[in-house]
């Protein structure tokens, strides 16, 4: 599909690991490069969560994006592996003092805004949303035993066709179904 003419390029590679934290175990397990961050420091800040109400924010968020380490303090086990599959994410699109491939995207057009997500471990969602969105009853049944959970992430794609011609369109954001 990548020699089609009428797709637009990504500079994402399909099973490429981008980010190995077992590479990256100090950092990951510590946080301790994301210190300097004011996104560590002022809660709020960087939420997982789609409200919009700063008084509601902490009431119903799943967990901040930073500091990004692999430890969460959060009563739901799929939250708790939802936003570290975000913090991970963060680390390959931000980058900073860690060992990681970067996803040559900036930050401000991969996931934290404009991105979603599909669940494809333990189950095998046929959509994709926003982390944060879903209650505590809708993902009850999503739990799995063994503490194993995977998910795509997906980009909003936007391009222009090199040659002559005009700009006919763009994808927003497609889950595979």
């Amino acid at each position: 599909m990548g020699q089609a003419q009428y797709l637009c390029r990504s500079k994402i590679k399909p099973y490429m690991p981008y980010y190995l934290s077992t590479l990256d175990e100090k950092m990951w397990r510590s946080g301790l490069s994301d210190m300097l961050y004011p996104s560590t420091w002022v809660p709020g800040m960087n939420e997982v969560s789609l409200n919009k109400n700063q008084t509601d924010k902490f009431l119903k968020s799943w967990g901040s994006l930073y500091p990004r380490s692999g430890f969460l303090n959060q009563k739901n086990e799929v939250k708790t592996a939802s936003v570290i599959a975000a913090r991970a994410l963060a680390v390959v699109s931000d980058g900073g003092a860690r060992i990681y491939q970067s996803s040559g995207c900036a930050s401000a057009d991969c996931m934290k805004k404009n991105g979603k997500w599909q669940m494809i471990s333990p189950v095998e969602e046929k959509s994709c949303r926003a982390f944060g969105i879903e209650s505590v009853e809708a993902l009850k049944d999503k739990v799995d035993k063994d503490g194993q959970y995977g998910w795509t992430a997906w980009r909003n794609y936007g391009c222009c066709i090199p040659g002559p011609g005009m700009f006919i369109g763009s994808s927003i954001t497609g889950c595979l179904n």
